[in-house]
């Protein structure tokens, strides 16, 4: 993975430069295609059973997706902190709960969903690209490796605690100072078949839509962008363990909560297991 070197830091500009580099070079193109969204273990697995209990990530249903490029990676606190001096916004992270995490170079950065689409409208400016979060059609269909029936999107498709997802030891390993963390530093475990990192694993992400838990029963087929309006935003990826890893697992957060002082301390609404990555709404590859 690119890096932004350190000595970089004291020019905003060429900080700037050299993270749309490292963004560009790691895209991950995704061609489009039509797929099955959802709990698909009904018509693959042996026993004919469901992968999860839930009702919203049912019925299964097609979408049919433009092509797009989506990051290989997480967002890091690194690249974070570009994009929080050049936009003149408080660099987050730096209450002493979060600090240990920023501490270790290349883990993904905990945000709340406002920062997240924050961060990619303002790399679709310096660019002039049309960045953005993906849709959550757009990362099931990419972390599926193009909509296969694939239920946790690592190299073999399989959840192996260890070989390519870690085990909470490798985590405390990796993460020295962080008490039971759940993240750790982005693309030490294989990708899946399509070349992404740390979509069954390393946190949650972020993404574009609106939730609402019977939204599958109308989708549209082309390019869904979720509901119109709602009160929380969808997240995808890992929870706890296997079961929340599974590619078509759904959850959901408030965009944004009211911050608190507790103990004269502010609270932050923000988790360090909640992180993201952008998409890149474009039908061909940029150079």
């Amino acid at each position: 993975m690119l890096a932004i070197p350190s000595s970089w830091a004291l020019d905003p500009n060429e900080s700037v430069q050299a993270l749309i580099r490292k963004t560009k070079s790691n895209l991950v193109f995704v061609k489009g295609g039509t797929f099955k969204m959802g709990d698909f273990g009904p018509i693959t697995t042996p026993d004919r059973l469901p992968y999860t209990s839930q009702d919203e990530s049912k019925p299964l249903h097609d979408v049919e997706l433009e092509s797009f490029s989506i990051g290989k990676y997480k967002v890091t606190y690194e690249d974070f902190d570009v994009y929080s001096s050049d936009s003149g916004t408080p660099r987050i992270a730096e209450l002493r709960r979060d600090r240990p995490y920023r501490n270790i170079p290349n883990v993904p950065a905990g945000v709340n969903w406002q920062e997240a689409k924050n961060y990619c409208q303002w790399l679709g400016k310096v660019t002039n690209l049309p960045f953005d979060l993906p849709t959550e059609a757009q990362w099931e269909y990419a972390a599926r490796s193009g909509g296969k029936y694939h239920a946790w999107a690592t190299d073999s498709g399989k959840y192996e605690d260890g070989r390519n997802v870690a085990s909470y030891e490798q985590r405390r390993d990796m993460m020295p100072g962080v008490s039971s963390p759940r993240v750790y530093p982005v693309g030490k475990f294989p990708p899946n078949p399509l070349g992404l990192y740390d979509m069954s694993s390393n946190g949650r992400d972020w993404v574009n839509d609106w939730f609402s838990r019977t939204y599958y029963e109308h989708s549209p087929l082309r390019n869904p962008q979720g509901p119109i309006t709602g009160t929380e935003k969808v997240l995808r990826g890992i929870e706890g363990d296997y079961a929340t890893a599974v590619t078509m697992y759904r959850q959901k957060s408030p965009p944004k909560k009211e911050i608190r002082v507790i103990d004269n301390m502010p609270t932050t609404d923000r988790h360090p297991d909640i992180g993201f990555r952008c998409a890149l709404n474009s039908p061909t590859p940029i150079n």
